[in-house]
């Protein structure tokens, strides 16, 4: 469902369980990204004018910028077609208001307070499969983030520099233009519409597909004692994610959990770095799956989505500074 019926949707399954009279208008906030409209809600009697987002779902990693615009727009109102109860719990403990597609809807404003959590989620008919993002989709999509002026070389080169296949590029490529991600401004250039929706799609669609299919192993340091910034890192190999590239960048994190992106062997691990295989281990070591060389930390996309799929405080705090600082300036 597009966002227009994800809200439709759900304000019809509202009205099965509560009386409400409505009215929908677009707008264009400056184009603050998510903001989609406004909702003018009337429950017994009383008026309420709600500034909407209309989303398909949320993860973890995205309630940080929800929660940023509820603090914003008076009256913020989140609308999704459907909410894990984690996040649910989350939402309303940051005192979010919410409807979800089958009704459920929690909106505590003024003298207004509604919640109802019991409607169970319809299931929808499977999306098709969009090329874009699998895992071989999802790798093409990082160097596009990475170099948008990659999206105008020949498919040749695009398959040569991401190391794929040749036959992926021209699927991938027409996956982000259905989906609207890339636009054709002729028949040889194309351009991405709106980096950080793409950029947000892709950190969701990396934590559920990509990642876990490039997990190695978990380590931990012979010396307990270890100063991690003392390593020195074959960086044409190996570099640090997450939380020590987030605190290499920012001065502004003491990590706990250590990231590494590498294509050495753990034999080469375990000899250069002195490292010790440990499935409880806070070293998580990751197949590194880009060509681009950025010294000794992953490129800062990339630290981003690992500091915003951690999900905890200090990380969010240090992905938005890594955001603001390097990344949105070059948008």
């Amino acid at each position: 469902m597009n966002n227009i019926e994800i809200l439709y949707t759900a304000i019809h399954n509202l009205e099965k369980d509560i009386p409400i009279t409505w009215n929908w208008k677009n707008m264009d906030y400056n184009n603050d990204m998510g903001i989609d409209g406004e909702l003018d809600l009337i429950i017994n009697n009383q008026n309420i004018l709600m500034i909407v987002e209309v989303k398909k779902d949320v993860k973890n990693h995205q309630l940080f910028n929800i929660i940023e615009y509820n603090n914003r727009f008076e009256n913020f109102l989140l609308v999704a077609e459907k909410l894990y109860p984690k996040v649910k719990k989350e939402l309303r403990e940051n005192q979010v208001n919410y409807l979800e597609g089958n009704g459920n809807v929690y909106i505590n404003k003024a003298d207004i307070f509604l919640y109802i959590d019991t409607n169970k989620t319809a299931k929808n008919q499977k999306e098709k499969g969009n090329r874009a993002f699998t895992k071989t989709g999802l790798k093409v999509v990082f160097h596009f983030l990475l170099n948008p002026q990659l999206l105008n070389q020949t498919q040749r080169e695009i398959a040569d520099i991401t190391n794929v296949a040749l036959g992926n590029i021209p699927l991938i490529i027409n996956g982000l233009l259905e989906n609207n991600f890339i636009l054709r401004v002729n028949k040889n250039e194309y351009v991405i519409n709106n980096y950080q929706e793409l950029l947000n799609k892709w950190i969701t669609e990396f934590e559920q597909t990509l990642k876990p299919t490039i997990f190695k192993q978990r380590f931990r340091f012979q010396n307990e004692n270890q100063d991690w910034r003392a390593l020195q890192l074959n960086t044409e190999k190996t570099v640090w994610g997450g939380e020590p590239a987030g605190d290499i960048m920012t001065n502004h994190l003491r990590p706990e959990n250590f990231t590494l992106y590498t294509n050495e062997t753990t034999k080469d691990l375990m000899i250069n770095y002195r490292l010790l295989p440990d499935d409880e281990g806070y070293i998580w070591v990751y197949d590194k799956f880009w060509t681009t060389n950025c010294g000794n930390i992953a490129p800062k996309e990339l630290v981003y989505t690992d500091l915003m799929i951690n999900a905890d405080k200090r990380s969010i705090e240090t992905a938005k500074l890594i955001f603001n600082e390097h990344i949105k300036p070059n948008l």
